[in-house]
């Protein structure tokens, strides 16, 4: 075999795509080409150039030369062109996995900063002066977000749900939100209206981050100064919803998305990271976050799936 039959050979099971082209008419092209350019092989031989790759942008790139990353019918292709030959790679896998791992990293980025955020307001007390008491409160609440950020580092990466799952009772998560949030609440003079005697089976960690993302929201973005927190039951486990006074809003899934935020939120600094990081939450533990449209306000909710025993249970009573 001679090396031009070896070189089309190899051209023709090759991943990358491969254009001949001589005169502005296509020459050869090997079927990872085709695949990519979305044509039928056998149809563009001797056709112009332009009509193959049906792409201005690429057959620019052919009569000037060089390389370039483009968008064409819905993938993102590295190009290089020489005289008389056009070279393709698909980089879409590799586009949507750095994009990936740009979002984890600003998520990860939200999820450090709300922590270290209270932790330093702590320091800041702690350095001007408290009176013993209320000095081995901050200590002591510095010391468990020191533990949380701990437990955050080790759950990496931010694909893997959060482990040390235990059932536990939502009023234990009471005392360290107010502490942490203590700051807060006093610079807009609010409260927290907790009514939550229900028990959830999760990582306490990641429902405290949870909380404390959809807490934080209700000062930031709330107009009224009380917070309810309220739990309740139904036919598919546990709910827990943050509900604050302000203007209803009109749409809620586009808020759960990374990036994105309300209408009202134009005047507050952000990243439009927390509801996104509180899906994520939720989900770790087999449950959902939502938002709704009260009268006079709205609500930012999670669930958490009741055991199946207690499923079961529910279902004979109903029955009977």
């Amino acid at each position: 075999m001679n090396l031009n039959a070896l070189l089309q050979e190899a051209w023709e099971h090759a991943r990358e795509g491969v254009v001949l082209f001589a005169e502005g008419r296509v020459c050869y092209l090997n079927p990872a080409a085709a695949a990519l350019l979305g044509v039928e092989r056998a149809k563009m031989l001797h056709r112009p150039l332009l009509l193959v790759l049906r792409d201005h942008k690429l057959e620019a790139l052919c009569r000037r030369g060089g390389e370039a990353s483009v968008e064409v019918r819905g993938r993102t292709l590295w190009a290089k062109a020489m005289p008389g030959v056009l070279l393709l790679w698909d980089q879409s896998a590799e586009k949507s996995r750095l994009e990936a791992l740009e979002a984890s990293s600003r998520v990860l980025a939200h999820e450090f900063r709300t922590p270290i955020a209270g932790m330093l307001s702590l320091l800041e007390a702690l350095r001007e002066g408290l009176k013993p008491q209320e000095a081995r409160e901050a200590l002591e609440l510095l010391y468990q977000e020191t533990q949380r950020l701990w437990r955050l580092v080790e759950d990496l990466p931010l694909g893997q749900p959060p482990s040390q799952e235990r059932t536990f009772a939502l009023e234990e998560l009471h005392p360290r939100l107010e502490r942490f949030l203590a700051p807060q609440l006093a610079e807009k003079s609010a409260w927290i209206r907790w009514e939550t005697p229900h028990t959830v089976r999760a990582n306490p960690d990641a429902v405290y981050q949870a909380l404390l993302n959809l807490l934080d929201n209700a000062l930031k973005y709330g107009s009224g100064l009380e917070i309810e927190v309220v739990s309740g039951e139904g036919e598919q486990g546990v709910w827990l919803e943050v509900r604050n006074q302000g203007q209803p809003l009109s749409e809620f899934e586009k808020l759960f998305q990374p990036g994105q935020r309300g209408v009202h939120a134009a005047n507050v600094r952000g990243t439009g990271l927390g509801l996104a990081l509180v899906r994520r939450l939720a989900t770790s533990w087999g449950g959902t976050a939502y938002g709704r449209a009260l009268e006079r306000g709205n609500a930012f909710g999670l669930t958490f799936p009741a055991p199946s025993g207690a499923r079961r249970e529910r279902r004979a009573v109903k029955a009977q």
